[in-house]
């Protein structure tokens, strides 16, 4: 990934999705904000126990530095599930100024309308943004390991597909910052549930040292996801970037106990984009 720095605020882009200069996209990480304590410093959640006010001021800087009015940024009320929205005029800006418009019980959003900034928030769980540059049609999703299970990515691109004519060997995808294959700790419960959703595991959970323990690979299970769906591996990029042996860099939920804050992943058609 590529890292560019604008009023102090770090703002991370995958290389291969900065090749469409018709979309802009981003990964917040903790640098730049007004957030203090377990929160420091560009914490953009409202619901993780920060004070709303400030929250909304680091919402407002990262609207500014990436050039937009705060109404442009689109949010949702993630619950782990596999639930798309598909984003219209009407449901632009939810979410963007509180937690309690935030589009309900979905994990990705989709949109073929410039101008709306779809953005997914994190603390370990893997955030993805698509890109369909034939057809015009952005996504972003939050996949944590109950989302992977649930096939939220799978989700995203059947909608793309089903709603707006995408051909999935067209789409740009980029998997962010999460708690990588590194540092993944998980128990029997998430190994039980992840044989019974994927059958083969092909490598997505692995063995570790201690009985009753296993390192789940958020990233390559995503990655096989967006393959198996006919995404090309060409048009994959990962990360490699882990939350928790960064979480100077970006929040870990697991790193800092559950109390810390939430980054961001954007991504945006241009009010100039042609809709093809």
């Amino acid at each position: 990934m590529e890292k560019t720095t604008a009023e102090g605020l770090e703002l991370y882009h995958f290389a291969n999705l900065k090749k469409f200069g018709e979309i802009n996209h981003f990964i917040s990480s903790r640098a730049g904000g007004f957030s203090k304590g377990p929160f420091k410093s560009m914490n953009t959640g409202f619901h993780v126990g920060d004070n709303d006010w400030i929250v909304l001021q680091n919402r407002k800087k990262l609207a500014e530095v990436l050039r937009i009015d705060i109404s442009q940024l689109t949010f949702a009320h993630q619950t782990h599930s596999s639930n798309i929205a598909i984003i219209d005029h009407v449901k632009k800006g939810s979410g963007s100024t509180n937690y309690e418009s935030s589009i309900p019980n979905t994990d990705g959003l989709v949109t073929n309308i410039p101008g709306i900034c779809l953005c997914v928030q994190m603390a370990d769980c893997v955030p993805l943004l698509l890109y369909d540059p034939v057809n015009k049609v952005i996504g972003a999703v939050h996949a944590g390991w109950r989302g992977t299970l649930r096939k939220v990515a799978e989700s995203a691109v059947k909608t793309m597909a089903y709603t707006y004519g995408c051909s999935p060997s067209d789409i740009i995808a980029g998997i962010g910052p999460s708690n990588g294959p590194c540092c993944y700790e998980v128990g029997e419960d998430v190994n039980t549930e992840a044989l019974r959703s994927l059958g083969d595991l092909k490598g997505i959970i692995k063995e570790h040292p201690q009985p009753g323990k296993y390192i789940f690979d958020q990233w390559h299970a995503n990655f096989l996801q967006l393959t198996d769906c006919g995404i090309p591996e060409k048009n994959i990029e990962i990360s490699d970037l882990c939350s928790h042996c960064h979480s100077d860099t970006f929040f870990s939920s697991r790193k800092d106990s559950g109390i810390t804050g939430r980054t961001t992943a954007g991504i945006m058609l241009k009010e100039s984009a042609c809709r093809g």
